[in-house]
């Protein structure tokens, strides 16, 4: 079994438990709206924003991890094991979620990005519940103005057309979600949930916000 491993050059699928959710948090990227600053050790009223976002999911999701590409040793020491993006370097979240759905021992993974510090405390269950269980398109958050494409619970079987798609050189996530399926699910009532953090000015609102 071990030498199919090496022969293939991927690692087979760890078993899924039907139903269940993973939870991966993106923080590998460049952060370059903020000057390069490796957002999910922002401060945010004394908290790195990786931890506001990691505590929303809590209750959530079986499992926790945390796409990250720089400063493994500070996610570590807040008690996250990093997943970096391999081979797939600079491309985008992509690569992040691969990495998530490559460890993934869940029948689903739930990606959130790390400036998005209120997500709903039901995400998880009102993504899932939005369609039967064999029904494997992907789910994304819809706002009542905008979907949230990095905001996505994905089946975890999505792992050999992700992977397929970065070894074609193609980044798009939401042309990814494209190809596999999706389906929006009605956010509206909580709109300021999937407020992302890519300004200076979006940052000091965040810090003087209430956290709904």
């Amino acid at each position: 079994r071990i030498a199919r491993r090496l022969m293939h050059g991927h690692p087979e699928p760890p078993p899924r438990r039907i139903g269940t959710v993973s939870g991966l948090i993106l923080a590998g990227g460049r952060g370059s709206r903020l000057g390069g600053i490796d957002k999910g050790l922002l401060d945010v009223r004394g908290t790195p924003l990786v931890q506001h976002v990691a505590r929303r999911l809590a209750g959530q999701v079986e499992a926790l991890r945390v796409s990250a590409n720089r400063q493994v040793d500070r996610y570590r020491a807040l008690g996250f094991e990093p997943l970096p993006d391999g081979p797939y370097a600079d491309s985008g979240p992509l690569a992040g979620i691969r990495a998530g759905l490559a460890a993934c021992t869940s029948d689903w993974l739930l990606a959130v990005p790390c400036d998005m510090p209120f997500v709903p405390l039901d995400l998880a269950a009102r993504l899932l519940g939005a369609a039967p269980l064999n029904d494997r398109r992907a789910r994304v958050p819809y706002d009542g103005a905008h979907h949230h494409y990095a905001c996505v619970l994905l089946p975890a079987t999505a792992l050999g057309a992700v992977t397929a798609a970065l070894d074609a050189g193609r980044r798009s996530l939401h042309g990814l979600l494209d190809d596999i399926g999706w389906l929006g699910v009605d956010f509206a009532a909580e709109n300021h949930a999937f407020t992302n953090l890519n300004t200076s000015a979006d940052v000091a609102r965040a810090r003087s916000a209430e956290v709904p």
